[in-house]
């Protein structure tokens, strides 16, 4: 089994909050159109914070000081 090495995973977190840009843009433009569902706010805010969590996590990667348990959902 391959070892996934930290640039690997920040590569692949980086393409993961992308996707994750991509989709809130679809969901933001639904709310727009006035698309309201609760479902649909609820996953928005989710995807929102997704990002946030993730942003986060690899600024800390890029930094060179990633906490050892530090976890893109962790808050």
């Amino acid at each position: 089994m391959a070892t996934i090495t930290p640039i690997n995973r920040a590569r692949r977190l980086r393409t993961t909050v992308k996707r994750l840009v991509i989709e809130l843009g679809y969901l933001e433009n639904c709310l727009d159109e006035g698309l309201l569902d609760d479902h649909l706010h609820a996953a928005t805010l989710g995807v929102d914070a997704a990002i946030d969590h993730l942003n986060h996590y690899l600024a800390q990667c890029n930094e060179g000081h990633p906490s050892p348990h530090a976890t893109p959902w962790a808050s």
